[in-house]
């Protein structure tokens, strides 16, 4: 009787391996190709291809008893992560909206009837491919499939740090004082080549890899590119996912629906932010907290709809640090990172308070380590830089290009409330 995932932790990871192969022949119609036969077979999910190539592995598994319990687990596990990361997109669409309330009714109703009777309603799917097939191995394959999407969300989640298979990779390459020794970062220079495509990756030299970027938009990769080429960023540094890529340049283009079209980044209507404005600190209602003085400025988000991540209350921060010569203002460093609070940790920092007149301390969080996602170093960024917008409509039209300041046009590409950034910046400004 399988009564846990961990049983089959092999068998995923090598499923894992294969998804990821059959992503990177969509990016690369020049690398080795399976059959036409074999992608057709991709298409429907990595899970039912292997049973109907009749994978030895997933055959035997399909011969295993599953219990109720650890079905309704992993179902009700995917569901929830289904809902939560579409939540966490910020601008939702009439779509996003219709799959939140049908996740929500397939999961009343996976916990107000039997499993089978919730895999018979919503599981068709899988005989439509297979052809009729014993309930047991539907069972399976139900089990197999969800578990499968449950552990590739674990290890593509961007709060999740883990760099083992990234560490294996870079073991003789970095040095103990490295950005990747000190924060998991990877640098960008003349080893390391930045491609600006979706999905957004690097081209390493020195081991001859492609490995794609986490945790740092496309189109904020494109504007750091930019800043590069101008000589404004000098150093820059940024999070890889935790795979070994793969062998050579790869620098086709995926183009995906929801990346090719609708506006994937909407911007607020604050426009430029006088730097000469942002000498205080402000909490608004313990919602972002802003920290300056006159070489800093930290932003931290705290949300009323609090984000956990392994039993941690996650928090978002963006920290600068700039000089003005002249009577003009260069950011030299900016940064964004995930900060881990414990239950009690949180609560402390949630309820400070804190104006110019009584500063405060602010409380930590050191539930795990700060989980940092993209670094620039020793720049000279001119702080009213106007970065661009370009976004296009549902159906694929241009629309019109929106100006923003540098540091709103960060902020706005990693904060949620965007309400709470406007009206902070409409109150200063």
């Amino acid at each position: 009787m399988i009564e846990s995932s961990k049983e089959i932790y092999t068998l995923l990871s090598e499923y894992y391996s294969d998804a990821k192969e059959y992503v990177a022949q969509l990016c690369d119609p020049t690398r080795p190709q399976w059959s036409p036969h074999k992608q057709a077979l991709y298409h429907c999910g990595v899970v039912l291809a292997k049973y109907l190539e009749q994978d030895s592995e997933t055959l035997l598994f399909c011969e295993e008893d599953i219990s109720d319990k650890i079905l309704v687990f992993e179902i009700s596990r995917y569901l929830e992560n289904q809902t939560q990361l579409i939540k966490h997109k910020g601008i939702l669409s009439k779509r996003d909206i219709l799959d939140i309330q049908l996740n929500t009714t397939q999961l009343n109703e996976l916990n107000s009837q039997s499993v089978n009777a919730w895999i018979d309603h919503y599981c068709n799917w899988i005989e439509y491919e297979t052809g009729e097939i014993q309930n047991k191995t539907k069972r399976a394959l139900v089990f197999l499939h969800y578990s499968f999407n449950n552990f590739q969300t674990d290890l593509d989640n961007p709060l999740n740090s883990g760099m083992e298979r990234l560490c294996s990779l870079y073991k003789d390459i970095f040095d103990r004082n490295s950005q990747f020794k000190k924060y998991g970062l990877v640098p960008i220079d003349d080893n390391r080549e930045l491609l600006t495509i979706s999905p957004p990756r690097i081209y390493d030299k020195q081991i001859n890899r492609t490995l794609y970027i986490r945790n740092t938009p496309l189109h904020l990769l494109k504007l750091f590119d930019e800043l590069r080429h101008l000589g404004y960023i000098k150093n820059l540094a940024v999070r890889l996912n935790n795979e070994p890529g793969y062998i050579g340049r790869q620098d086709k283009e995926l183009l995906l629906e929801h990346v090719e079209f609708g506006m994937v980044f909407e911007l607020s209507n604050f426009k430029f932010i006088p730097v000469t404005k942002l000498y205080s600190s402000e909490n608004y209602e313990d919602s972002l907290w802003v920290f300056c003085d006159d070489q800093n400025i930290t932003f931290e988000e705290l949300c009323d709809d609090i984000y956990i991540y392994s039993e941690a209350i996650v928090t978002q921060v963006i920290h600068m640090q700039y000089v003005i010569e002249n009577s003009k203002a260069f950011i030299t460093h900016i940064d964004h990172e995930y900060i881990f609070y414990s239950i009690d940790e949180y609560e402390i920092r949630r309820t400070q308070k804190t104006s110019s007149q009584h500063p405060v301390k602010k409380q930590k969080g050191e539930k795990f380590p700060r989980l940092k996602s993209f670094k620039i170093d020793k720049s000279k960024i001119p702080f009213d830089y106007i970065c661009k917008n370009y976004r296009k409509d549902e159906e694929g039209t241009d629309l019109p290009v929106e100006t923003v300041q540098f540091l709103c046009y960060i902020l706005e590409s990693y904060f949620h409330h965007k309400d709470l950034l406007n009206e902070y910046f409409q109150k200063i400004i």
